[in-house]
């Protein structure tokens, strides 16, 4: 390597995130590892909430999310920015492949999404308000539940992973409109099955 490169914990905080997925994936093509220690900490818990909230096992969500790290570190020449989606697409569809293949390869899709769990913010509220929220909560999961596995994978991906609609689309490989009228779709239907 002719540049010198700085560990990753001797770069300002502020200047990690400035840095773009695109230029960690060269650093790290270029054989600097710090560039994928970043990559990792900047996606690592959105795709791993994604991933629980997606087949609703965690001991599933984990495999799942080695699996992709694993794939991406495997075909890392493959991605290009030119692609669209960026980066962080690119991840999340490998993910959802890797769950997808995974239910096909066990004929158990059904069963393991209806598995799909929602978690609930790490801040308690008082008594009262949990037992009202609590009871919402789960409101919720079972009104999601019953939501399209197309209109589920989109809401899922917008809400809990903080994706853009245009990443939604890159990562699902639909357009875009087909992503956002199934997000539509599915508040509708929210709204109709909580309001029941």
């Amino acid at each position: 390597m002719n540049a010198i490169s700085l560990p990753a914990s001797s770069v300002p905080a502020s200047v990690v995130q400035t840095i773009s997925d695109e230029v960690l994936l060269d650093r790290l093509r270029g054989g600097e590892s710090a560039a994928g220690e970043t990559l990792v900490k900047r996606h690592c818990q959105p795709l791993l909430r994604y991933l629980q909230r997606l087949c609703g096992d965690d001991h599933l969500a984990e495999e799942f999310h080695q699996q992709t790290w694993l794939s991406v570190m495997d075909h890392i020449d493959r991605f290009t920015a030119s692609g669209g989606g960026g980066f962080k697409a690119w991840l999340f569809r490998i993910a959802t492949n890797k769950a997808h293949d995974y239910w096909r390869s066990r004929g158990r899709e059904r069963n393991a999404h209806d598995g799909l769990r929602l978690v609930t913010d790490d801040i308690s509220p008082d008594a009262s308000v949990r037992l009202d929220g609590s009871e919402q909560e789960q409101r919720l999961k079972r009104a999601i539940e019953k939501l399209p596995h197309a209109q589920r994978e989109v809401l899922l991906m917008r809400y809990y992973s903080n994706m853009k609609f245009v990443d939604i689309a890159q990562t699902l490989g639909c357009p875009l409109n087909t992503a956002l009228g199934r997000m539509h779709k599915a508040m509708l239907k929210l709204k109709e099955l909580m309001n029941d």
